[in-house]
């Protein structure tokens, strides 16, 4: 993986804001977006450079290992952001959800 510039952390959230919502796949990005939006702001530096690592992964992994359809690698399953963002999935249930606004 291609080592990026250092990054202050405002910048850093912006881009992974950015990430998070132009994924590709729908309900990945839903998954995502609706992650960033409640937990971007209060991440901790740690938090976000994990985040930044999970996001190298491929969409539908990143969403099956949220939602307990498989089993995360353990570097993966390992990371307190990990641990929220499936937290996060699992509130989701069966409600209808929407890219958050901007």
């Amino acid at each position: 993986r291609k080592q990026r510039a250092p990054e202050d952390t405002h910048t850093m959230r912006r881009r992974l804001l950015y990430q998070m919502r132009k994924r590709g796949i729908l309900e990945t990005d839903l998954l995502l977006s609706t992650f960033a939006s409640q937990h971007l702001p209060t991440l901790s530096r740690d938090e976000l450079s994990d985040l930044d690592v999970l996001l190298s992964n491929i969409d539908w992994d990143i969403f099956y290992w949220a939602t307990n359809k498989t089993q995360a690698p353990k570097e993966v399953s390992d990371m307190p952001v990990f641990q929220k963002l499936k937290e996060h999935a699992a509130k989701r249930g069966s409600t209808i959800v929407r890219m958050p606004d901007l």
